[in-house]
């Protein structure tokens, strides 16, 4: 399993974006140093209260040029026609792949805040299309020299991609995917679906993921593919020293969840592509039990905590977690990298080195015993055979 820190820079009422940017800046070098396969940051328009990056292709460049490791995955670029053209959107992924020496990935989506759509004059019953078009003519442009797309939102003449990225057979693309319909689009496309978000439960993902699987086994693809199964936690990853502590720290991040969702309902309503988003008024986001080991929005807790948490995920067959570290004071988010990188990931990258405590380890010893004796008096008794044998030669 890939594990991908996740900040929208959200920054606290009294606080400047500069100051939240230079924050961010230390939470992914040490999400590196800690372990953390890659960071991503959603592209957020005239966001208000929970979200600050409304430019990762200016921010990524930044990073990778500080870092030596970590991935970047775009979570995600939003790909109405308003908003960004997706042969622009090709040639920027392909300059910060040769930039990161083949460490960006591309996530897609159509936005969901009516903020954004509206300040870009998005038509929320025509974005999904200009999406799927996007999507189509970028794969395009990364895989065919020369390409050419002619669709209903585009119409390119044959031209070369410049510059070309450096990954084989493209950087990886994925989608967000909110609902199944979007799941089996992504599956049927051969990219990646990135799943979860709406604290409906861990079902609701789960049965996305063997959508997931169905479909991509059932489709026939003319072409190479990047799929991969990813699972986001929006509502926050928090680590703490104690379950209580963690818990406790963690409780504001509630009120963002509730303002991040305040649009879903009202997208619900101006089209049918977003109808899947109106089950949100049914989650009680005050119920402090159900939201932090029921909603699959939340892996909170002590080191031990998040590991069993985790290993849900594991067992289910997913591939990337997406893990939103944010809304919080800055030494608490460090510290939490700081745990979780140290505690967590190891469990599920390298279990055979995690250090176990001293009584486990007797105790399987003092188990292993009989069985070890016992080898050692079928291994005598041979052996006395063995002799018996040669004295009678």
């Amino acid at each position: 399993m890939d594990f991908i820190l996740m900040t929208e820079g959200d920054t606290p009422p009294g606080l400047t974006h500069d100051h939240r940017y230079r924050e961010l800046v230390e939470e992914v070098l040490l999400a590196e140093q800690v372990g953390f396969d890659a960071f991503g940051s959603s592209e957020q328009h005239v966001a208000i209260g929970t979200a600050s990056i409304s430019a990762p292709e200016v921010l990524y460049p930044y990073l990778m040029a500080l870092t030596n490791r970590i991935r970047f995955i775009h979570l995600v670029t939003l790909l109405p026609t308003r908003m960004n053209h997706a042969l622009r959107v090709a040639e920027r992924v392909a300059t910060e792949d040769i930039l990161s020496h083949g460490r960006v990935e591309l996530g897609t989506g159509r936005g969901n805040t009516t903020l954004a759509l509206r300040a870009f004059e998005v038509d929320p019953t025509e974005n999904k299309a200009q999406w799927r078009e996007g999507i189509e003519l970028i794969r395009r442009a990364f895989l065919e020299d020369p390409f050419s797309f002619v669709g209903e939102h585009y119409k390119i003449p044959p031209r070369s991609l410049v510059p070309k990225p450096l990954q084989t057979p493209h950087p990886p693309i994925s989608a967000a995917t909110g609902s199944p319909s979007s799941v089996a689009t992504a599956a049927s496309m051969g990219i990646g679906a990135i799943m979860g978000g709406f604290y409906l439960g861990f079902d609701l993902v789960e049965n996305m993921l063997k959508l997931y699987d169905e479909t991509l086994a059932a489709t026939t693809h003319p072409h190479p593919i990047t799929p991969r199964k990813m699972v986001l936690v929006s509502g926050g990853m928090h680590c703490a020293e104690t379950t209580a502590l963690a818990r406790k720290q963690a409780r504001p991040l509630f009120e963002m969840t509730k303002l991040s969702t305040d649009a879903f309902e009202r997208l619900a309503k101006l089209s049918k592509d977003y109808a899947y988003m109106g089950a949100v008024k049914d989650v009680d986001f005050d119920d402090e039990e159900y939201m932090f080991e029921r909603s699959q929005g939340f892996v909170v807790g002590e080191p031990e905590h998040c590991v069993e948490h985790v290993q849900r995920y594991a067992d289910m067959g997913v591939e990337s977690l997406v893990l939103r570290v944010d809304s919080l004071p800055h030494d608490q988010l460090m510290r939490s990298i700081e745990l979780f990188g140290k505690y967590v990931i190891p469990h599920f990258k390298h279990p055979r080195n995690v250090v176990r405590p001293a009584d486990d380890v007797l105790a399987d010893i003092r188990a292993a015993r009989p069985a070890h004796e016992e080898a050692l008096r079928r291994f005598q008794a041979q052996r006395d055979l063995q002799n018996s044998v040669a004295a009678v030669r």
